[in-house]
């Protein structure tokens, strides 16, 4: 292992990085951001906040009322809640600043990534310089830059090169402190990202898997040769007949026979199957078993799972408890309903986090979804892929232990997704994600593209393994190939200048802020309740962001995961009933006579009830009908117009509730 000081001089050396990597955010820390506060990046400062919030309330922070309040307290164990980030910053906030503190721990988060990955580099191949770019590659790397746009509990990836090295120090060693050490790893994995902790269980997986199982290839035997003749001819005529649907449609008329295709999927889906058929009859792989029982075997699994159980178990008792009364808020899985994994040609595109070739690749991941550039980029270094293709070739290395480049390659077939996508066009091909998202436990890690982070850090880690191969085999040039190869590397990754996202929040929301009343609420339009997958109405997570100014409760919300009750719970109030009609759909289709005349009879009760105290319209995203209905039922009076919100505050009759219809208690 490395010395202390060595340790040392490379976390100081990432936190620079951080630093340089992230330019100009260091002179905005308290006002700006790397994400727009109207995305994913909003929510992910307002963890921050909540956590606090919670704790500061004495209330258990896995919980919260401050959104979706029409509802029971929600559940948060399955929401990106980056909990480790989050008690990071708890001591921070106060003296610091909400948004310095979230800036500060991001740039925390990337060093700690690159510090670990360069840790494990070491151990594996025994080299400082070669390690530490290593870490460089991966922290840095595009795949990481990328989401740091968007999906900052991603960057916190430390725990992965983490497990790794756990196994790779503990392996064959028996000891219950490294199943310890291994099931904590894992709890802080889950910790930062609920992926991560599916990303930890299939690292352990593969590592079991790899020790116990060795795959080998050989000649198929001569006595299989009418079974090769009799694929071979199934491929071919599945090849034609896909070509047939390709190029004709999905009508064929053959010998009177009527055979209607309406897309490629599942002709593409048996022509796989029978490829794969084929070519296991040709190279029939060999299975040798070399596990080896012992008795300290399940011992160990059993300290592993209960160490991170106990860790867990604030999460586990939440998410148990979702369970127990069918709460589960995963969407259906359908043959072709899964989000779409990365495209192949992505793996060996340019930088496109680069200012000076990176624009046109960006535009064109961007061009495939409304967040692909921090979805789909997986691009990796091509300076790291050509020294492991220069290793590879021309020094003759091999990395010592298979796994080490089977992992990465299998991850980076699950990324492309259910179905394979080159250069944006769909071939139709099932990937293993295809299966895989039907697995219990694998299937929470639902968006396939960013299986690119393990694929990032194996081939980091191969790229360290080739640089001591290329400096082993030419060891008179290994300090000018270090050299040239830090400074291209560093050069290709470099983001900067990083383009900010002003944080300010608006007048209106610090208005709101002086009232000196906790339990009223703000509804705020267009409203709605969203997720990760599906939307009600029309909730922008910009206003969950702004809520860390005014601190009061919302009406709406956005959740990574929400029930199907959570968002009916703002329909049973006939007024957010008619609100969500109106923001979802806006002028296009009347607001039905009868949810008008129910919103109508319920106005003044529901307003009593509530106590929505403060309504905001975001100017640019509420429609006329929308503002001028809102207008009239809820008697608002208008308080200010700034930056683009309107407030309002409604009032409600109290001589009139009587008459009115019975809204549902608020609980």
């Amino acid at each position: 292992m490395p010395s202390r000081r060595i340790t040392l001089l490379w976390f100081g050396l990432f936190c620079a990085l951080a630093v340089a990597f992230s330019w100009p955010l260091p002179l905005h820390l308290s006002t700006h951001l790397t994400g727009a506060p109207s995305g994913d990046t909003g929510v992910y400062v307002w963890n921050l906040w909540v956590f606090r919030h919670e704790v500061l309330q004495h209330h258990v922070p896995l919980h919260t009322g401050t959104v979706l309040s029409l509802a029971p307290r929600v559940d948060l164990t399955l929401h990106n809640y980056t909990l480790f980030m989050d008690a990071l910053a708890f001591p921070l906030i106060g003296p610091l600043g909400l948004l310095r503190t979230f800036n500060l721990v991001y740039l925390a988060m990337m060093a700690l990534t690159a510090w670990c990955t360069a840790r494990l580099a070491h151990r594996l191949c025994g080299r400082n310089w070669e390690s530490w770019l290593a870490g460089v590659a991966f922290a840095f790397s595009p795949v990481l830059m990328a989401r740091s746009t968007a999906h900052f509990s991603l960057v916190a990836a430390a725990p992965l090169p983490v497990m790794l090295l756990i196994m790779v120090n503990g392996e064959g060693k028996g000891r219950a402190r490294d199943a310890m050490a291994l099931g904590a790893t894992l709890a802080w994995a889950a910790f930062c990202d609920i992926y991560y902790a599916v990303y930890g269980a299939l690292l352990i997986s593969a590592w079991v898997f790899a020790s116990a199982i060795a795959l080998s290839r050989r000649e198929a035997p001569v006595r299989s040769a009418f079974v090769r003749r009799l694929t071979r001819g199934l491929v071919i005529i599945a090849a034609t007949f896909v070509a047939i649907v390709a190029v004709q449609g999905g009508l064929i008329q053959f010998a009177g026979l009527r055979i209607s295709m309406r897309s490629l999927y599942t002709p593409m889906l048996v022509l796989t199957v029978l490829v794969i058929a084929h070519l296991m009859v040709v190279w029939p792989p060999t299975v040798q078993w070399r596990y080896r029982f012992r008795p300290s075997h399940p011992r160990l699994a059993m300290v592993m799972a209960l160490t991170a159980a106990v860790l867990l178990s604030p999460v586990l008792v939440a998410y148990g408890g979702r369970l127990a009364a069918g709460q589960m808020t995963g969407p259906d899985i359908y043959w072709r309903s899964s989000p779409p994994g990365v495209d192949l040609l992505a793996f060996v595109m340019p930088n496109p986090n680069s200012p000076w070739f990176g624009s046109a690749w960006k535009a064109w991941i961007e061009s495939q979804r409304v967040d692909g550039f921090a979805e789909l980029t997986a691009a990796l270094p091509l300076v790291v892929l050509a020294v492991i293709a220069v290793a590879w070739y021309w020094a003759g290395w091999r990395p010592q232990r298979r796994r080490w480049l089977w992992m990465p390659v299998t991850f980076a077939a699950i990324a492309l997704g259910p179905f394979v996508h080159v250069a944006g066009i769909n071939t139709y091909i099932p990937g293993p994600w295809a299966l895989l998202r039907y697995v219990p436990i694998v299937g929470l890690a639902r968006s396939p593209s960013r299986f690119v982070v393990l694929v990032s850090l194996g081939v980091a880690l191969l790229f360290a393994m080739a640089l001591v191969a290329i400096g082993e085999r030419w060891p008179h040039r290994r300090r000018i190939v270090l050299a040239a190869v830090t400074a291209l590397l560093l050069l290709e990754l470099s983001p900067v200048p990083r383009q900010l996202y002003a944080g300010t929040i608006p007048a209106p929301f610090h208005r709101i802020a002086e009232d000196p009343r906790s339990d009223v609420r703000v509804l705020q339009l267009p409203i709605g309740v969203r997720d990760g997958t599906s939307s009600l109405g029309n909730f922008n997570p910009l206003t969950q962001y702004q809520q860390t100014v005014h601190g009061k409760r919302l009406v709406g919300g956005y959740l990574s995961r929400v029930t199907l009750a959570q968002k009916r719970s703002l329909l049973r109030y006939p007024v957010l009933d008619a609100l969500v009609t109106l923001s979802a759909q806006g002028a296009s289709v009347p607001l039905a006579d009868a949810q008008r005349r129910r919103a109508y009879a319920s106005r003044d009760r529901f307003l009593l009830n509530t106590r929505v105290a403060y309504v905001v319209t975001d100017d640019q995203d509420t429609s006329p009908e929308l503002r001028a209905f809102a207008e009239d039922l809820l008697r608002l009076e208008k308080v200010m117009t700034s930056d683009g919100y309107t407030l309002y505050m409604p009032h409600a009759d109290r001589a009139a509730v009587e008459q009115a219809f019975m809204s549902a208690p608020l609980r």
